[in-house]
């Protein structure tokens, strides 16, 4: 279901039509990212139950904090604040750093070389142990700020993560998180990273554009390439489609065909329980 409001679009997903389901509810992730999010509810067996996404136009700030305040506040998920085990946030300024040459102490002036941060951004730190490495991000402080109040229990982590823990081990591999204006892709060979970003996009063509830029740069024939895509809400589904007239292997996240809008979202979210 799709219901679009004033520059606000929310969406749900529920896994059957039960009146029940909403009770059925024992643990709940959230995903943070520019103008929207994504909060999902899972059973006490761990199985997907529902999925609500609420995101807003690009006529309003990317960290609108009367958005995200409301959100916290509104989002029936959120009722029981202790189901909520983990909060990812996608944040397009970030950096990967090698164990070898990580300085604690001068990671977030490496991150400001790079990217501009905010002088109140907060810079966090994930240790990615299958890579060796670790993953320095910047999240404006209002947003760690409203997740520390509402979501004490909860582990801030960055969206991405689910790309390390699952890294194929074989071949060549390229992860994509597509949201409503923004792609988080992450390639590895054989489970070692070669390469990470997260880049605007207006549509598919830009998305198949970068991809083969990313090949040229490597040396790596796209066809060489197994593509797997995630979303955060149905309404990607549409790009997905026009993506696959250029990959026309296109996976979901987790590997398996697409069939339906959902499927990418309901997959995202599988893959980050995992992490928590």
């Amino acid at each position: 279901m799709v219901a679009t409001k004033i520059n606000t679009n929310e969406q749900v997903y529920n896994v059957r039509e039960d009146d029940s389901l909403s009770s059925q509810v024992a643990h709940v992730i959230c995903v943070v990212l520019q103008r929207g999010l994504l909060a999902a509810g899972f059973g006490a067996d761990k199985g997907l139950l529902m999925l609500h996404y609420t995101g807003y136009n690009n006529n309003k700030p990317v960290w609108e904090l009367d958005f995200f305040e409301h959100l916290f506040l509104q989002e029936p998920l959120f009722t029981d604040r202790e189901k909520v085990k983990g909060v990812f946030v996608l944040s397009d300024k970030n950096l990967v750093i090698p164990n070898d040459l990580y300085d604690e102490n001068e990671a977030g002036s490496w991150l400001g070389r790079i990217h501009f941060t905010e002088p109140n951004d907060v810079i966090l730190s994930y240790s990615l142990e299958e890579d060796n490495a670790q993953y320095i991000f910047s999240v404006p402080m209002s947003i760690t700020e409203l997740v520390k109040i509402n979501f004490r229990k909860a582990a801030l982590l960055p969206l991405p993560v689910y790309y390390f823990k699952n890294a194929n081990k074989q071949g060549l591999y390229l992860q994509c998180l597509i949201t409503g204006e923004q792609v988080c892709a992450t390639l590895h060979n054989y489970s070692q990273l070669l390469w990470h970003r997260i880049f605007d996009y207006t549509s598919a063509e830009d998305i198949a554009f970068a991809i083969n830029q990313l090949c040229i740069e490597n040396h790596i024939s796209p066809s060489d390439v197994s593509l797997n895509c995630n979303t955060t809400s149905a309404a990607e589904y549409d790009v997905l489609n026009e993506l696959s007239r250029y990959f026309p292997a296109l996976k979901d996240g987790s590997g398996g065909t697409i069939h339906a809008r959902w499927d990418t979202a309901v997959s995202l979210a599988q893959q980050l329980f995992v992490c928590v």
